[in-house]
């Protein structure tokens, strides 16, 4: 059974539940549709519920970096933000060793572990798993110096 069946059209991000597919499909509405809400503390438009109430959360920031001064509306994101300063990498990547600070990070490189690579480059046709990577490719040297 694969944990990660329910992927987006749009970006390739997996999902394990067609729910949270739904709620990432948000993500992709147009700003400008009746869907859209501003926030009400500095009026930044979102199309995602969940993504709005997570800013909404940035303009209480209680949780301080003694470091560097950097504030965060919630403890797990000031951690995370810690290991910056510390350089620890605890998520290891179980096919290849590489290690992240981040989750989430560890989860989009799993994706270049994956057979299915949708997006393709239309100057070398290598292929990416994710359209980010796929972007990411067209910034660097395949397309510098192209006319």
């Amino acid at each position: 059974r694969n944990p990660q069946r329910h992927a987006c059209g749009e970006c390739g991000k997996t999902y394990a539940t067609s729910s949270n597919l739904s709620r990432h499909k948000q993500t992709h509405r147009s700003l400008d549709s009746k869907m859209a809400r501003k926030c009400p503390t500095c009026g930044k438009a979102y199309v995602s519920m969940p993504a709005l109430a997570m800013h909404v959360l940035t303009h209480n920031l209680k949780h301080k970096c003694d470091v560097c001064g950097k504030a965060f509306s919630r403890p797990w994101l000031l951690q995370g933000h810690m290991r910056s300063h510390t350089g620890e990498k605890p998520f290891g990547c179980a096919h290849c060793g590489k290690a992240f600070a981040d989750r989430s990070n560890l989860r989009a490189h799993m994706q270049t572990h994956s057979a299915f690579k949708h997006f393709k480059c239309k100057r070398c046709s290598k292929t990416f798993a994710l359209k980010s990577y796929l972007n990411k490719h067209y910034e660097s040297a395949c397309f510098k110096g192209a006319g």
